[in-house]
């Protein structure tokens, strides 16, 4: 009995190894909102080949414009698993909000998805028109340095040659960073009754500098071919194409300052910003002599990472601080950029008793709200331990004194004699070694240059020349940190005490601002004069990099 029991479980245990894991059914559009009279994807993806999706489903909000499937196998590390993915064209056939049930494809379901239809486009198609360019921007009233998307639209009922292009959005005047939003989207539309396929591009824009701007206005440029169906068809003899060179409409875009209630020490304007923290242990523990690390990680809806502030905070009495470099990344979607600045800081406690981390605030700007708000981590009130007593050496036992013998004094001089002349080679390594690092060699930076630099800035700052004085301070920095040189006020204020970084925020959002007569230059030449960077271009002592770099106290 015992014999049989155990192969039944045997073959139970080698039935449920063969068996496949759940297959699950996902579900994803390409985009979320979309108006009524424009078509987008739903796309199925299965780990299960069998069956077909139940589309029935679908017919009460959407109607079905066509479906492709396509399939894909992998072989991992001699695992094989495969895949199946359809895609649906879908129309809406009403605006609102509206929701995509769940579709089964044989004993599997998808997870339903809300969709936001807008009301159908206002904008006509020229009368007769094959190809059309529309451009759009989100919003048109903006502050400086905030996102701003803007949309580009190609529809055709014609296919496109090879080699068609079309260009990227510019901004003359606005000094402007744009970024592209990912890759081309697909999908069809109808207007005055006549279906369009529509390319879509979509750009983040940030505005520099404040006033009014137009965009320049977006160019394509290429081959119309009658008929056919793809976006490129191959025309080898031109018998049927003819050359277009399209422009679209301006933009007009008005950027506002930063506004006067702005009051953080970095200008963000976003529509979303948060400020968390982890521990490398839960709950953290704090001991004499050991280390823990913190990691702050600030995210912000439509700022990209550069935008975003240092949080390795201030010098704290009883605490050693050793920040790791920043980790930025950009995550871009349809929607915008959102930017995450992930920071890694080793604390060591130096006493023990009760010690306070004080409370961290960064403070953005709402530009939904339309106003400033701050993202805070609290005070922590934290206990450190004394660390753990290091044990005493136990009181040594002398050894008996050995009278060499006769056997052992044959080779006792000899071992002597190499160990001294051991020790000498080891005199003249140093000795020669320390005479090579007393060579000067080539200055890491030219003290001339750099002296010229400062006499410049200090005649900026004397005259309250803004613009002139952030000049000669990248000029200064480029020059006094050659291999990493900062590119910008808030990387420079970065590497500098709090009391000039201080100054240089002031002199950032005052060019920022656009209004530049008020900055007054006395107490950035103050504080730069004397300000002792860190970082000298003269050799440390080993081992002491660590804390020189970091000032930490």
């Amino acid at each position: 009995m015992v014999s049989l029991q155990r192969f039944l479980l045997i073959c139970t245990l080698a039935l449920l190894a063969a068996t496949p894991a759940l297959a699950s059914l996902r579900a994803q559009v390409d985009r979320n909102p979309v108006a009524m009279d424009e078509s987008f994807t739903l796309t199925l993806q299965s780990s299960d080949s069998g069956g077909e999706p139940d589309l029935d489903v679908l017919q009460r909000d959407f109607d079905v414009l066509g479906q492709s499937k396509s399939s894909s196998l992998q072989i991992i590390n001699g695992q094989t698993s495969g895949s199946v993915q359809w895609q649906i064209s879908l129309m809406p056939k009403r605006s609102g909000r509206l929701q995509i049930p769940a579709i089964s494809v044989g004993s599997q379901s998808s997870q339903p998805i809300e969709l936001t239809v807008s009301p159908a486009s206002q904008t006509q198609a020229a009368p007769g028109g094959q190809l059309f360019l529309e451009v759009s921007a989100e919003p048109h009233v903006a502050y400086v340095q905030q996102q701003i998307i803007f949309t580009v639209r190609l529809y055709r009922t014609v296919d496109l040659g090879n080699g068609s292009s079309l260009s990227d959005p510019a901004f003359p005047k606005m000094d402007a960073l744009v970024e592209r939003l990912g890759g081309d989207r697909s999908f069809q539309t109808i207007r005055n009754g006549q279906t369009y396929s529509v390319i879509e591009r979509r750009y983040a824009v940030y505005a520099q500098k404040s006033g009014q701007f137009s965009s320049a206005p977006v160019v394509f440029d290429g081959d119309v071919i009658a008929g056919g169906g793809g976006f490129f068809s191959f025309d080898p003899f031109g018998q049927n194409s003819r050359h277009l060179h399209l422009s679209s409409k301006t933009i007009d875009l008005s950027v506002k300052p930063m506004p006067a209630g702005a009051s953080g020490s970095r200008w963000l304007p976003a529509s979303k910003l948060l400020l968390t923290e982890q521990w490398s242990e839960q709950p953290p523990r704090f001991t004499v002599g050991e280390p823990i690390t913190r990691t702050l990680t600030l995210t912000a809806t439509g700022l990209t990472a550069a935008q975003l502030p240092a949080l390795a905070g201030q010098p704290i009495a009883g605490l050693k601080l050793y920040p790791d470099q920043p980790a930025l990344k950009d995550n871009p979607d349809d929607q915008g950029i959102t930017g995450t600045r992930v920071q890694k800081i080793a604390i060591i406690p130096t006493r023990a008793g009760k010690l306070t981390l004080p409370a961290i605030e960064v403070k953005w700007w709402n530009v939904d709200a339309d106003k400033e708000e701050a993202a805070t981590l609290p005070a922590r009130s934290i206990t450190v331990l004394p660390g753990a007593p290091q044990a005493a050496a136990p009181p040594g036992v002398a050894p008996p004194l050995q009278v060499p013998t006769g056997a052992t004094a044959g080779w006792w001089p000899w071992l002597s004699l190499s160990l001294a002349l051991g020790w000498l080679a080891t005199v003249l390594a140093w000795v020669w070694r320390a005479r090579e690092k007393s060579r000067p060699g080539k200055p890491a930076v030219t003290e001339e240059r750099l002296a010229q630099l400062k006499r410049r800035l200090k005649e900026s700052c004397a005259a309250n020349d803004a613009g002139a004085a952030q000049s000669q301070l990248l000029s200064w920095a480029k020059r006094r940190w050659p291999e990493q040189p900062p590119t910008s006020l808030a990387a420079l204020a970065r590497r500098c005490d709090p009391e000039l970084a201080a100054a240089l925020g002031e002199l950032d959002r005052t060019l920022y601002s656009g209004v530049e007569s008020n900055w007054r230059g006395e107490a950035l030449w103050r504080r730069f004069s004397q300000h002792r960077p860190a970082g000298k271009e003269q050799r440390s002592e080993p081992g002491a990099s660590l804390e020189a770099l970091y000032r930490s106290p």
